[in-house]
């Protein structure tokens, strides 16, 4: 089957997310099964036009600004629907509406609706431009197949006016060769992590108000902050506005196995993001052993199982963010009975199993496409 998939960003982009990890761990699998997968994403400095990644091929075209509209005319004029069976829409940041020009079989894979959380990361007239763009998703997608990964983001997109017949589940995973290869130490100081993009609406800074509470009982405590983002500067300003730098360590950009590592010496793992379309982070740090405390939102209610894996808390509520916290920190048997349980949690995502389903569903979708 020769499958085109189209997103704005592709697994190399500076600004790329679990939406992008989650597509590229996918679709490398699906190509190694003999299937013939090209990628449309934009342009960025330093990328060629065209290279082969894990198998996928990847063609770039565009900006990052334009890239729904610019992406509409390279299919039209460039690429040819005789040379693809199926097409795959990563829906995020912008719908790029594939319904109104795509004409082959069409599956959508969405991992969360916005909403007015782009209020908190955009200027108002972007953020109400893209809400608006959401908004007409069941008007353009009404007949199309989607993927989404979790329950929380079903929910949002039954909500929105989409066909629950029309929805299945294509689940976040983690390279579980790579997580048990990595062996790391619990580090000898009570210490709490966050990795991933630095972004607004992750809400660091909720963690870090949450600190001063914290340290009256846990001096020595350390919070490790590893990733890159646009708000990495604010974040760094609010660190030394509330004198912080102490306890507070900004690591950067970090390769898989650093994460990994990292992610095994935390006593806990603590996401505060206003949502998530399900939180890979999360299943990550327990596949290291490490509890995580996570803010009670679409996506994270999902892949935190409460009390049992983590603790979800409120996020505006920093007095309960730091007994959260604060109880796994102190209690050792607690943190091993979470960790315990966490490990055998993250154990049930695996990448090829999300390949296999996904071709699954598609010949279920579309039988014409198995031959």
């Amino acid at each position: 089957m020769r499958i085109l998939v189209i997103n704005w960003r592709c697994i190399k982009n500076p600004e790329m997310g679990g939406a992008e990890v989650h597509m590229h761990e996918i679709f490398k699998r699906i190509a190694a099964k003999g299937h013939e997968v090209t990628l449309l994403a934009h342009k960025f400095k330093g990328a060629p036009e065209r290279e082969t990644i894990d198998g996928i091929k990847i063609i770039r075209t565009g900006s990052k600004h334009f890239f729904d509209k610019q992406a509409k005319i390279f299919y039209k004029y460039k690429l040819h629907e005789k040379d693809f069976d199926l097409v795959v829409d990563d829906i995020s940041k912008i719908p790029l509406f594939t319904p109104k020009y795509v004409k082959l079989p069409l599956v959508g894979i969405i991992h969360h609706i916005h909403g007015d959380s782009l209020y908190k990361e955009l200027p108002k007239p972007l953020a109400k431009y893209i809400i608006y763009k959401e908004q007409q998703l069941p008007f353009i997608y009404g007949d199309v197949p989607i993927f989404t990964v979790s329950p929380s983001t079903r929910d949002e997109l039954i909500e929105l006016g989409l066909n629950p017949e029309k929805i299945d589940f294509l689940y976040n995973a983690i390279d579980h060769n790579l997580y048990k290869s990595v062996k790391a130490e619990k580090a000898k100081k009570p210490t709490i992590a966050y990795i991933g993009r630095i972004k607004k609406y992750k809400q660091i800074e909720k963690v870090i108000d949450a600190l001063p509470l914290l340290l009256t009982e846990f001096p020595g405590l350390q919070f490790r902050i590893g990733g890159r983002g646009d708000y990495l500067p604010n974040l760094r300003d609010y660190v030394k506005r509330k004198k912080l730098e102490k306890n507070v360590k900004f690591l950067g950009f970090l390769t898989e196995e650093q994460k990994a590592k990292e992610l095994g010496k935390a006593w806990v793992f603590v996401t505060l993001a206003m949502k998530e379309g399900w939180g890979i982070t999360v299943i990550e740090a327990n596949a290291m052993g490490t509890p995580v405390v996570g803010s009670n939102v679409h996506g994270l209610r999902d892949s935190i199982l409460d009390f049992k894996t983590g603790f979800l808390v409120n996020m505006d509520d920093r007095t309960e963010v730091a007994e959260k916290i604060g109880r796994l920190l102190r209690d050792e048997e607690l943190r091993k009975e979470f960790s315990t349980n966490a490990i055998q949690w993250a154990n049930n995502f695996t990448w090829e199993n999300s390949a296999n389903y996904f071709l699954e569903k598609v010949f279920e979708w579309f039988p014409q496409l198995k031959g």
